[in-house]
C-alpha cells in the first residue's frame, strides 16, 4: 500500500507542475496578445489602393461591407460638408494620398449610421485604418488624444505612419 501511495503522491505532484506551467504559459500568451504580439505592426493596403494619380473614392456603405467581407485593406475618409474641421482634415488626407501614392476612400458621415462602421465612428471627420477586413485604427474627433491629429499634419501624418 505504501508503493501505491508514492505512485499517487507523485502524481499528483506532477499534475500540479503541469497545470502551473499551463497557466504561466497561458498568462505570458495572453499577455503578448494584449500587447499586440501576433499582429502585424504594418498594413499593406491592397494593390489597387496604390497609384500614380492618387485620389478619393466615393465609397457606398453596401461596398464597404463588401470590402471587409473580402479582407481587403484600405483607407476610409469619414467626410461632412460645411464643417471646417472636415476640411482640414480632407486637406490632410489629400497631401498624404499624394506623398504615397495612395487612393483613399471618402464616405458622408450622414451614409454610415446603418452600418458596421458607425460601431467605430460616432463623430466627424474621421479616417479609418481597414487592415485585412477589420478596422485597425480610427480617429475619434471627440478625443483629447487624437486633438493633435486633426490640427497638426505632422501629428496626422505620424499617426497614419505608425500603421504603414
Amino acid at each position: 500500500m505504501a508503493k501505491s501511495s508514492k505512485k499517487n503522491q507523485k502524481n499528483k505532484i506532477v499534475g500540479l507542475i503541469i497545470a502551473l506551467m499551463v497557466v504561466l504559459v497561458g498568462g505570458v500568451l495572453f499577455m503578448g496578445a494584449v500587447s499586440g504580439w501576433f499582429e502585424d505592426s504594418k498594413v499593406v493596403l491592397s494593390s489597387e489602393y496604390y497609384s500614380e494619380n492618387p485620389e478619393f473614392i466615393d465609397l457606398d456603405i453596401n461596398e464597404y461591407e463588401e470590402l471587409l467581407k473580402a479582407r481587403k485593406s484600405f483607407l476610409v475618409f469619414v467626410d461632412n460638408t460645411s464643417c471646417t474641421t472636415a476640411d482640414r482634415v480632407r486637406g490632410y488626407v489629400s497631401d498624404y494620398m499624394k506623398e504615397q501614392g495612395v487612393k483613399v476612400y471618402k464616405v458622408m458621415f450622414k451614409d454610415i449610421k446603418d452600418s458596421s462602421l458607425h460601431d467605430y465612428v460616432k463623430y466627424y471627420p474621421s479616417v479609418v485604418i481597414v487592415d485585412r477586413g477589420r478596422v485597425r485604427a480610427f480617429l475619434r474627433a471627440d478625443s483629447d488624444e487624437d486633438a493633435d491629429k486633426y490640427n497638426n499634419y505632422e501629428s496626422f501624418q505620424d499617426w497614419l505612419n505608425k500603421y504603414f
